[in-house]
């Protein structure tokens, strides 16, 4: 069943859709998508020609199909992730990164201007991916910890990497950018004559050391970061998280090995892993997007199912928490008090969550007016269309239940309305019987022995007879009179032929209180609503002469404009703040305007009393 709140809530319901982007916005996306992938196939096709064309000499096939997987991949897995979700920056992050990668694939040329700037694009591009992987899927950095790495990734390819170009005589082989291990391209950044001792002897294992140090600190991070995840990004983040972490772990192994023993043919099978772990990273990112848009198209046909059929409002959380796989799920509504609190189905506050908290809040509105709220696990935040879309739906399910309830309340309504409207008919039935039986047939009994005996009393005394026959007209007119009373409330005849003005014309003057009716574009209308219209201001007139004791006239206003209205008003002192209590008479009347579809309100002040009533008019009434 519904719950007080639960209707209280109901009846404000309304809320927002998702905002569709514009032509001219999908067109400069096409444009966008279309130039990026363009360059792409080029960049790729530059790849395989510099790997081929350079110094590496076995297995230049594997390597030149490699390089152009180090470029390919980011670009086409960043322009899918670009093109589903165009306000995020993943995916133009991720399209710009395979671009970076394009700069490390010179360093296969055997020449040395390319090949020394291939080499250098190697460290910078290290900065980007550790970016990229702490800051999916949205492409942002939500936590000071992952600002701080990318900041410590950057100074230490700026303090330790970049210098050393300057004065190192070469570049250190194997490496992950480049096949070259023996006779490879100079330095051509290198400015000094000879190469300082230090490097070799400081600067190198120090970079070395403190690459290992921060790499491990991004796989910790990576692990923490999945292990404090919900269950909604676990889904996202396991494949990126589980290459990530392997890379990290590879490429700090890799600088312990080169270091240790440079060598060694592990070497070059870890600088390999190193750098192929980028295309499957990017594979890897393709998994997570695609996981990520399985669950919104699930969670949404779920919905969409759930939607169908009449949800009661403690059943609408847990449709959405089975939907959108969210166990901590709940749905708070918003009161519209001045305090302006959230409640539960059962009535009972609900705190929103703050916005560092560990759950997120989606508002469900109409425009600017808030309905509901969606308290949900935090991973979905980053899911702004989609949220929109849970909303949406979650804003059908709540016009669902409102409707039904509106239904099942004017059902309601008029069950009781005719129960009632029965039982008073019923009752003024044995109304009319009993006094019929108590009164007027009484004197109707007794007119009839009174003209017995006045046809005995003609047969003796003609002229007594004839007195005695007139002064029973006294009570024929008493009995009529009697009949009268006895018939209040069934439908008169003067109604029926003359219409509504004529027949309240009629009752005004039988009123004790001076009555008056003032019609304005009034004609006849249907029997049941001039019928309805005819009582309730008889009962309005009766209940100013019953309980208006100092008013001295009552008026009586009909109008048709778009509606039939109607107002009944005295000049007494009215109830002023006196409390208003409800009779059979009121009940009757709203019953009646009920029956035909009108309404009636009553107002009373220092100025009197007001009742007043609207029937809408059908074009047959």
């Amino acid at each position: 069943m519904l719950t007080a709140t639960a209707h209280r809530v109901l009846k404000q319901l309304m809320g927002p859709f998702p905002r569709v982007k514009s032509a001219p916005d999908d067109a400069r996306l096409r444009l966008e998508l279309t130039a990026a992938g363009a360059a792409g196939v080029v960049l790729c096709a530059i790849s395989v020609e510099v790997t081929l064309s350079g110094p590496t000499v076995t297995n230049s096939g594997f390597a030149a199909v490699g390089r152009a997987l180090m470029v390919g991949a980011p670009i086409a897995v960043g322009l899918y992730a670009w093109h589903r979700r165009p306000s995020e920056r993943f995916g133009p992050l991720l399209v710009a990164a395979g671009f970076g990668w394009f700069l490390t694939t010179f360093a296969e040329s055997g020449n040395e201007v390319v090949y020394s700037v291939g080499r250098v694009a190697g460290w910078l591009v290290e900065v980007g991916l550790v970016y990229l992987i702490l800051a999916f899927p949205s492409g942002r950095l939500t936590q000071r910890i992952d600002r701080a790495l990318v900041w410590a990734t950057a100074l230490l390819v700026g303090l330790l990497y970049l210098p050393s170009a300057l004065i190192a005589d070469g570049f250190p082989v194997p490496s992950p950018y480049t096949g070259c291990e023996a006779a490879c391209p100079g330095n051509v950044f290198f400015v000094l004559g000879s190469e300082p001792a230090f490097v070799d002897s400081i600067l190198r294992p120090l970079r070395e050391l403190l690459t290992v140090l921060v790499f491990l600190a991004v796989t910790r991070r990576l692990v923490q970061r999945f292990r404090e995840s919900s269950r909604l990004m676990k889904r996202t983040l396991e494949p990126i998280l589980t290459v990530a972490v392997a890379r990290c772990v590879v490429l700090a192994v890799a600088v312990v090995v080169r270091w240790a023993i440079p060598e060694s043919p592990v070497v070059e099978a870890l600088s390999w892993t190193i750098a192929l772990a980028v295309p499957v990273l990017a594979a890897a990112f393709f998994a997570g997007l695609v996981s990520r848009r399985l669950y919104v198209a699930n969670a949404l046909q779920e919905l969409g199912k759930r939607v169908r059929t009449n949800l009661e409002p403690d059943e609408l959380p847990t449709a959405l928490a089975e939907a959108l796989g969210d166990p901590s799920l709940q749905v708070a509504y918003w009161t519209g008090d001045p305090r302006g609190r959230w409640v539960d189905t059962e009535g009972h506050s609900v705190v929103p969550p703050e916005t560092d908290s560990a759950q997120g809040l989606t508002e469900v509105r109409d425009g600017a007016q808030r309905v509901a709220a969606i308290i949900h696990d935090p991973a979905l935040g980053d899911k702004r269309e989609f949220l929109d879309a849970v909303a949406a739906y979650a804003l059908i399910a709540l016009k669902n239940q409102r409707l039904a309830f509106e239904v099942e309340s004017s059902l309601r309504e008029v069950r009781e309305s005719r129960a009632r409207l029965l039982e008073s008919a019923d009752r003024e039935r044995r109304r009319i019987e009993r006094d019929l039986h108590d009164g007027a047939q009484q004197r109707l009994v007794a007119l009839r022995i009174q003209l017995e005996l006045a046809e005995e009393l003609i047969q003796r005394d003609p002229e007594q007879g004839l007195k005695k026959l007139h002064s029973l007209g006294d009570e024929v007119g008493a009995t009529l009179e009697e009949i009268r009373t006895l018939a209040h409330g069934v439908y008169p005849s003067l109604l029926a032929d003359r219409g509504l003005a004529e027949a309240l014309d009629a009752a005004a003057l039988r009123a004790p209180i001076t009555a008056s009716v003032e019609p304005d574009g009034v004609g006849r209308y249907s029997q049941d609503v001039e019928a309805a219209v005819y009582f309730c201001c008889l009962e309005a007139m009766q209940n100013a002469s019953k309980h208006a004791r100092d008013a001295h006239a009552i008026t009586i206003s009909l109008r048709h404009d778009d509606a039939l209205m109607f107002e009944v008003r005295d000049d007494g002192s009215g109830l002023g703040g006196a409390a208003w209590t409800p009779g059979a008479g009121l009940t009757n009347m709203h019953d009646r305007m009920a029956a035909v579809g009108g309404e009636l309100t009553i107002r009373s002040s220092g100025g009197g009393t007001v009742v007043a009533g609207t029937v809408p008019i059908r074009g047959d009434a």
